[in-house]
């Protein structure tokens, strides 16, 4: 049992690796100029391991997609669960939603959405996921004390779509926020203010 769990980490940390290598070239070179042969050769991996992993560079690229996603999601999850001061709570939720920004390219996301039907449907069903999780942290908000109870959930969920639409099919905001995680802060941080500041007028 000790041998085959050794053999499991050394697998998956050998994905992670082909992972995150793939992910930083794609950014950095475009998915299209990127061949499986460069991946490997920077993961110190064959490509067989590769062809093993992900089937293809395509599939590679979508599960890089749809990790991502996942994580955001289980990270707020995470927080939501968690006790602790509402206020620090809310920062921690901000930098939760605005990791990517300073580390790769709003670019390669959205290249591999528009271009991959099977993650547009993916992204869609992230955001509505999303969507609810924040409303179930409003609400606990709302409870503590921290936001105002006469932001009406139907404003706030009609204001969370329209960010989500515009953030989708703007690319001129999409080149403003590029490795810019203090102005994806502060867009957060006014949506998060707005709902303590109603409470204090």
């Amino acid at each position: 049992m000790i041998v085959l769990d050794g053999f499991e980490k050394r697998r998956n940390d050998k994905k992670k690796a082909i992972m995150q290598t793939a992910l930083e070239l794609f950014d950095q070179y475009g998915f299209d100029r990127v061949t499986v042969t460069e991946i490997a050769e920077k993961a110190h991996v064959s490509k067989v391991s590769i062809y093993n992993f992900f089937e293809s560079k395509d599939n590679l690229r979508r599960i890089i997609i749809k990790d991502m996603l996942d994580d955001s999601v289980e990270k707020i999850k995470s927080l939501i669960a968690k006790e602790g001061n509402f206020i620090e709570k809310i920062e921690e939720y901000i930098q939760i939603r605005t990791w990517y920004y300073g580390k790769y390219t709003l670019r390669f996301f959205f290249e591999a959405v528009e271009s991959d039907p099977e993650l547009r449907q993916y992204l869609e069903n992230f955001n509505a996921a999303s969507k609810n999780l924040l409303m179930t942290f409003i609400e606990e908000g709302k409870d503590s004390g921290v936001f105002s109870p006469d932001a009406s959930n139907d404003a706030i969920e009609i204001y969370i779509d329209m960010i989500q639409t515009y953030l989708m099919h703007n690319k001129e905001i999409r080149d403003r926020l590029e490795h810019n995680p203090e102005l994806a802060r502060e867009i957060n941080m006014l949506f998060m203010d707005g709902l303590i500041r109603n409470m204090q007028e």
